[in-house]
């Protein structure tokens, strides 16, 4: 009888299970932490009480792996924004994206809650007879001649397995196993983004349009705020900020900030909203990718998934979204059953991060004032970038084409089409021209024009 483990009942971990109950006869999820009944927040999640984004492409990759998911959640009042820009209002790097009309192409965006989703994702991927959910903690992988076997806990007891799954998260322990297993460390790499996070959840007045808000942080503006409308008819607000600047504090001092980066109408409903609890914080100091998939040896029989592998910026929203990409690589790979597992996940995952990390790094190092390694192409692409949001601001086509690239939708590369470029390049053009031609106007004025003002 085959069996398959997985190490953390995370997205990652019962995603993978969701993946694993294809091809081996028992899957067992250990998580050291009881996981709750409904859709409640996790202790073990601390993250999990601030603004969670569930990008396009994610929700479409989580209703192929759990078939009914979104139209259940739905259901059950999960918001959905379809094809309607009037319903986000998404600020990138101090500017706001210009999508002034209804999208050319399909798009749909699902806002669900942390503890909602991770709550309706358990469910199902449990509901498989094959899997199961075990409260235990694991001491650590079993490794024999060059291969996991299977898993040991803390009173020595070993449970057998084909294949183990690390999915512990960013305090993966697996660095440390393979050094302990003579393999050497993964090399990092690392961006400090320094985030500090404030959430409160607020009740805010009906007839606001947007469901979605977002103004992310800029060269001139290092705090920023999202505001999504979740499930049970509460909006959940976090303020953040980067490069080691604190968020607000309170929730007067999130009204603040919202006046100062909002629109009136949206700043005017958070004034007037009602809290509800208390604000919760959260520091999250340091992006990191391990590059498993730059290790010449590593052991059969184990995969780091989720963010044991990468963790991203969580102010970008995209964490989810790469987690379902990642079990649609392990799905395609195992039911293809081609060559060495281990070695073509990892190059598969690696090939996934590459556009997601390298795009957030050079927003986190260029615009928002983070520190770390640069290589030197990331200033001008940043720079050039900068100019390109500068014209999406106004021009629909660019903005939709951002909507859906920061979205995962078309690609996962944020990198615009030399077509698209000349279009960012002609509209900054014209709108410098339309400037220095009022300027000039205004410098040959008439004086008694001038006087009469």
């Amino acid at each position: 009888m085959s069996n398959a483990v997985v190490i953390g009942g995370s997205l990652a971990g019962l995603c993978s299970a969701r993946v694993l109950a294809e091809h081996f006869d028992r899957v067992t999820v250990y998580e050291r932490d009881e996981l709750p009944h409904g859709p409640d927040q996790r202790s073990a999640v601390p993250q999990g009480r601030h603004v969670h984004l569930l990008m396009s492409r994610g929700a479409m990759e989580f209703e192929r792996l759990f078939p009914g998911l979104l139209d259940d959640m739905v259901a059950a009042g999960v918001p959905k924004v379809e094809d309607r820009p009037d319903f986000i209002h998404f600020g990138a790097a101090g500017h706001v994206l210009g999508v002034s009309r209804s999208l050319d192409e399909p798009f749909a965006a699902y806002i669900p809650s942390r503890p909602f989703l991770e709550w309706q994702i358990r469910t199902r991927a449990t509901a498989a007879p094959n899997v199961e959910v075990v409260r235990r903690a694991v001491a650590e992988p079993v490794h024999e001649r060059g291969r996991v076997t299977g898993v040991r806990f803390d009173d020595g007891e070993r449970v057998d397995a084909d294949l183990v799954i690390d999915a512990t998260g960013r305090g993966t322990r697996l660095p440390v196993w393979l050094e302990k297993w003579g393999y050497r460390r993964p090399d990092e790499q690392t961006v400090d983004v320094g985030i500090s996070y404030a959430t409160i959840r607020v009740r805010l007045p009906d007839g606001l349009n947007e469901k979605i808000v977002v103004a992310g942080a800029s060269r001139a503006e290092p705090v920023g705020l999202g505001m999504l409308f979740y499930e049970d008819g509460i909006w959940t607000l976090t303020t953040f900020g980067v490069a080691r600047v604190d968020a607000p504090q309170d929730f007067d001092g999130m009204c603040a900030l919202a006046e100062r980066i909002l629109p009136a109408h949206i700043a005017a409903a958070v004034r007037a909203g009602e809290p509800v609890g208390e604000v919760a914080f959260h520091k999250y100091p340091v992006s990191r990718w391990r590059r498993y998939d730059k290790l010449d040896r590593f052991p059969e029989g184990i995969l780091p998934v989720g963010d044991a592998v990468a963790s991203f910026n969580p102010t970008y929203g995209q964490g989810m979204t790469m987690t379902s990409l990642q079990a649609r690589e392990l799905q395609r790979l195992l039911a293809g059953r081609d060559g060495d597992l281990s070695a073509n996940f990892r190059r598969a995952v690696a090939k996934n991060t590459f556009p997601v990390w390298h795009m957030n790094a050079i927003g986190d190092l260029i615009l928002h004032g983070a520190s770390g390694k640069q290589p030197a192409w990331y200033r001008p692409v940043g720079n050039l970038f900068d100019q390109f949001l500068g014209a999406a601001e106004t021009e629909p086509v660019l903005g939709e084409w951002f909507l859906r690239r920061f979205s995962l939708l078309d690609s996962l590369y944020m990198a615009p089409s030399p077509r698209l470029v000349a279009r960012a390049v002609r509209h900054n053009a014209a709108a410098w021209l339309a400037t220095r031609s009022v300027q000039h106007t205004r410098r040959h004025r008439p004086s008694s024009a001038r006087s009469h003002r």
